[in-house]
């Protein structure tokens, strides 16, 4: 039989078996040790080793240095312990806000945050989830040094109510785009499978200021995963969607179009054909009769003298036609023309 500590030894701390008793602030207090459950991800791997040595370096720490980590931790809050909130130590914070910093990319922090940073809360209006398609729609965005970290689950009966324990971490640096985060590939990255309709998916998110590591309240949601998605994505046309059947005269494209807006932002290196002053490009997906149209943007190229050349591009945008897909042609109409000209900025299409 093993005998358990018991906070009768008021000054008891140790462990036995699954069992670990500490003495502190004139309290003793149990808890159980947590044992992984389950296979570990990269990801969690990536953190446990990233923790390890974080916790490590704390004592490559000046002496002064570790005393001002002490006196942001006395102003900070610790987890919530039997009702009270519990004493954070310099070192406990130290690991904490590096940690997040070292998950978004950051490097450590030798010196502490001149004092605890208020970070905003998680907003969006929803989140569709189903095979093909993961999305989070309407982020009310948050500009640097804020980034979104995101934890889900893997598909979980559609009957379980709590189920934010599976969630893992799939992302440190979601940035929306417009108020939209796609994060399908995200997903199965971590993952490895996809969900599964009918079943459900938990999700927590929270703002990152990755300039001092500290975090948002945490915001949690589920939802049902459906086989096609309700949510209708902002259009946008990147080089994997254009048309291998056909000749294309960019060698880099981002055309991004507003939900809601006949606005349109052009980010395009054109490299021009034949002898005309124009480039073009055919779409995999069919553009909608509201995004069908004419609109302008502005055009830099250098000259052979290697002098900037300032140019003005008009853009028709033509749905599939006569048999041929989907295109857009950048055509020349001012300045200096030279080949290859990025075409960029904001456009409205009339």
């Amino acid at each position: 039989m093993i005998a358990l500590p018991s906070i009768a030894f008021g000054g008891f701390s140790g462990s036995a078996k699954g069992v670990t008793a500490r003495y502190r602030d004139g309290r003793s207090i149990l808890s159980l040790k947590c044992y992984p459950t389950g296979e570990a991800t990269v990801a969690q791997i990536a953190r446990r080793v990233s923790m390890a040595r974080i916790t490590k370096s704390w004592k490559k720490l000046t002496d002064i240095q570790r005393q001002d980590w002490d006196r942001l931790a006395g102003h900070a809050s610790g987890q919530s312990v039997f009702g009270q909130k519990a004493e954070l130590s310099g070192m406990n914070l130290y690991v904490r806000l590096n940690v997040n910093r070292v998950m978004a990319g950051e490097s450590l922090l030798s010196t502490p945050p001149a004092g605890q940073v208020a970070v905003p809360n998680v907003e969006y209006e929803n989140v569709s989830v189903t095979p093909q398609l993961i999305v989070f729609g309407g982020i009310r965005h948050q500009s640097s040094p804020n980034k979104l970290v995101v934890k889900m689950s893997g598909s979980q009966s559609a009957g379980i109510s709590n189920g934010w324990s599976k969630t893992v971490i799939i992302s440190s640096e979601v940035e929306d785009d417009w108020g939209e985060a796609d994060v399908t590939s995200l997903y199965l990255k971590t993952i490895g499978v996809e969900p599964t309709p009918g079943q459900k998916v938990f999700i927590e998110c929270y703002w990152l200021d990755t300039s001092t590591g500290f975090t948002g309240q945490i915001f949690k949601d589920s939802v049902i995963v459906t086989g096609e998605s309700s949510y209708t994505p902002r259009k946008r046309v990147t080089m994997d969607r254009l048309n291998p059947n056909y000749e294309q005269h960019v060698s880099a494209i981002d055309v991004d179009f507003s939900s809601g807006a006949p606005v349109v932002q052009y980010d395009v290196m054109c490299e021009g054909h034949s002898n005309v002053a124009s480039s073009e490009v055919n779409l995999v997906d069919e553009l909608p009769a509201e995004l069908q149209g004419t609109s302008w943007a502005i055009g830099r190229g250098n000259g052979e003298d290697g002098k900037l050349c300032a140019q003005s591009y008009v853009m028709w945008l033509y749905g599939a036609r006569y048999g041929d897909p989907a295109k857009i042609t950048f055509a020349h109409r001012g300045g200096y023309y030279v080949k290859p000209t990025e075409v960029f900025g904001p456009g409205v299409i009339y």
